[in-house]
């Protein structure tokens, strides 16, 4: 009887689990042209169903349906994971140009009903006759013929913007080509921004997007926020890209004409793009914080009842989206009687295609040294909203805070009456009583010393005291010089970054090997060349590196190493022959340039 009811348990905990793993999704294109059939895939995981409902495919006609099942096994590790397959194909052609979301389809399976997701589908209008293939090359970066154009656009949410105001910038590469591979790029320096970079999948994917009137495989290059920080016109340089375009060649074969692939390298540009940056209106209130957005403000207190020398915290949260990275603290008056520390600051953010979400939250911590009943009055906190274009102010509530006596000896001074001034009690004793009793006071014999020996306590000294000022000024002159700090300890800093990418190296990690060597030669650079880093770009080093007396062919490498580690992340693959080969010509570099003697 033991036996079975275990053989039960088992039975239904295996059954428990496989229920678990029954579930029911769809996939699909995302973008279809106009007049094009594509297929839905409606699958069903673990289970066999029944009672199919499908939803209406507005702007679609359904041309057939059919079914499909599998099973695959897969064994890890001993363990054995088994799956089946019910698959539902729907063949469907796009008869209207728009965007549309079909409703969840639903199925019936061991007695239950599933449903997949929502599925959203946007229809582009199929290429207008005679319609530009993206513009002209000096415009648009657009070369060869339609089957291999390619250019790149760098797409502005908004030309027309107050300060501090986010930006959406997206580049984006148009193609027609069969494959396209990144060799080489330079994205714009958005100068006059702060840049918020928003995080993209690593492996790039192409959807249909329709430019001009003409439909091109659509891929995202870079995504950010920028945050202007001056006033008036300001001009976003084009970036340069290089890229591998697969073409088709016809030759002739042993069974006639054939389509023989080859590579051919295309250098785009992208377009410039200028952003009117407007100034905030007049009027700022005084607990205007710099803040551009939309914002909400809470407050809490650790407690409202303590003793005297104990630690009171206050926090602040600032929840919302707009510029929450760069706002000032807001003003918090405390009394008098309280001793007051510098603020902890917490800023967790999220950037996104919708701007930059989250929260800040500034703790103040302080401490009350008399007893008696204070109040810590509301704080104000302003900011510029960008819906209403009006400044706009939040409040905290007010809190009454009751002070205790503190213990005595507790390492501080209480009142705990303040018109009894005698109440005062010092602890620490670091002031004594004066002492009243009557005292004898003797005058020491005078000794006189003749001799060397009496002399040098007091000569050797000042010679060392006098030594030590000459050597801790031309110390502190050389550390004031924070450019000739930075250059000494160029190559020190750059060692310590390839030994790390070094370590990198030999776990094949690519990402990290190629992220530390770039992080290691613009920190190389910038500390050797003195340039901070919102200059470090390709044209002011090169520009730098031949003040200071480097050669073309030094440039050039120099060139060549941060081309190579920003266009890893784009290459499909990159060998760890390659990886040994640019690391060793980094070391190399870098001693060719401590070997270069500056002009």
């Amino acid at each position: 009887m033991k036996r079975y009811l275990i053989l039960f348990c088992v039975l239904v905990g295996v059954a428990a689990l496989w229920a678990d793993n029954v579930r029911f999704a769809v996939d699909g294109p995302r973008q279809v042209i106009q007049g094009q059939q594509f297929q839905l895939e409606y699958t069903l995981y673990n289970a066999s169903g029944k009672n199919l409902k499908l939803p209406d495919f507005t702007g679609c006609k359904v041309l057939y349906q059919g079914t499909s099942s599998g099973t695959s096994v897969s064994v890890v590790n001993g363990k054995v994971d088994r799956q089946t397959t019910e698959t539902h194909v729907i063949t469907l052609r796009a008869d209207k140009e728009g965007s549309y979301t079909f409703a969840p389809a639903t199925i019936s399976a061991d007695g239950r009903t599933f449903s997949t997701n929502t599925w959203k589908l946007t229809v582009l209008p199929p290429d207008k006759a005679g319609a530009s293939s993206g513009g002209s090359s000096s415009q648009s970066g657009r070369q060869g013929s339609d089957d291999t154009a390619l250019f790149i656009r760098t797409v502005l949410s908004k030309t027309k913007v107050y300060e501090q105001e986010a930006i959406l910038a997206t580049i984006k590469l148009y193609t027609r080509a069969s494959g396209v591979q990144a060799e080489s790029y330079s994205f714009p320096s958005f100068e006059g921004f702060v840049v918020q970079d928003i995080d993209l999948p690593q492996n790039t994917s192409f959807e249909l997007e329709n430019y001009n009137g003409v439909n091109y495989k659509m891929a995202v290059l870079k995504q950010c926020l920028l945050f202007p920080q001056r006033t008036g016109k300001i001009t976003i340089n084009p970036g340069k890209y290089e890229f591998q375009v697969e073409t088709y060649q016809l030759v002739n074969g042993p069974f006639g004409p054939m389509r023989v692939p080859q590579g051919v390298s295309r250098a785009v540009s992208s377009n410039a793009a200028s952003v009117e940056v407007m100034p905030l209106p007049g009027g700022k209130p005084a607990s205007f914080m710099g803040g551009v957005g939309n914002f909400s403000l809470s407050s809490s207190i650790s407690s409202t009842h303590v003793k005297a020398n104990e630690a009171i915290t206050l926090k602040l949260v600032i929840k919302g989206s707009g510029n929450l990275k760069y706002l000032k603290n807001p003003e918090l008056k405390l009394p008098n009687d309280f001793d007051t520390y510098d603020p902890k600051v917490d800023v967790s953010v999220k950037a996104s295609a919708g701007g930059v979400s989250g929260s800040r939250t500034v703790e103040y911590t302080t401490i009350p040294r008399f007893a008696g009943t204070f109040k810590i009055p509301a704080v104000e906190f302003s900011y510029f909203d960008i819906k209403s274009k009006q400044y706009k102010t939040l409040r905290t509530e007010e809190y009454e805070i009751t002070v205790d006596k503190g213990a005595p000896g507790s390492g501080g001074k209480t009142v705990s009456n303040f018109s009894n001034k005698e109440d005062l009690k010092l602890l620490n004793q670091d002031i004594h009583y004066i002492k009243l009793n009557k005292m004898n006071l003797v005058q020491s014999p005078t000794m006189y010393i003749d001799g060397w020996a009496y002399w040098l306590w007091y000569i050797i000294p000042a010679l060392a005291f006098i030594a030590f000022v000459i050597i801790n000024r031309k110390q502190a002159k050389a550390n004031a010089n924070v450019a000739l700090m930075k250059n000494r300890k160029a190559n020190k800093v750059a060692s310590k970054r390839l030994k790390e990418a070094g370590k990198y190296l030999k776990n094949h990690d690519k990402e990290h090997f190629y992220d530390e060597v770039l992080k290691a030669v613009w920190g190389y650079l910038s500390d050797k060349l003195g340039l901070p880093n919102s200059e470090l770009t390709k044209d002011n080093v090169a520009a730098e590196l031949e003040k200071y007396g480097a050669g073309a062919e030094l440039i050039a490498e120099f060139n060549e190493i941060l081309s190579r580690c920003e266009f890893a992340q784009y290459a499909p693959s990159q060998s760890d022959e390659a990886m040994d080969e640019l690391y060793t010509q980094t070391v190399e570099a870098i001693g060719k340039m401590e070997n270069t003697v500056k002009k």
